[in-house]
């Protein structure tokens, strides 16, 4: 897996990663620790990198 074919998103811990593996059908290739003392992990699966928009205020 290259770095641009890559799609990470952080969180706080890794039943995280797959409880996002599950709701958005990706496959989870490795879970990354990290130095953040809250979002402590980075989930990584393969594909072009994904946001979350937030609809919230309009934007």
């Amino acid at each position: 897996m290259s770095k641009n074919n890559k799609n990470i998103h952080a969180a706080t811990d890794p039943e995280k990663c797959r409880e996002m593996e599950q709701k958005y059908g990706w496959k989870l290739v490795e879970v990354r620790q990290t130095k953040d003392k809250i979002l402590k992990v980075d989930c990584v699966s393969p594909g072009e990198q994904t946001t979350f928009e937030d609809n919230r205020y309009g934007n």
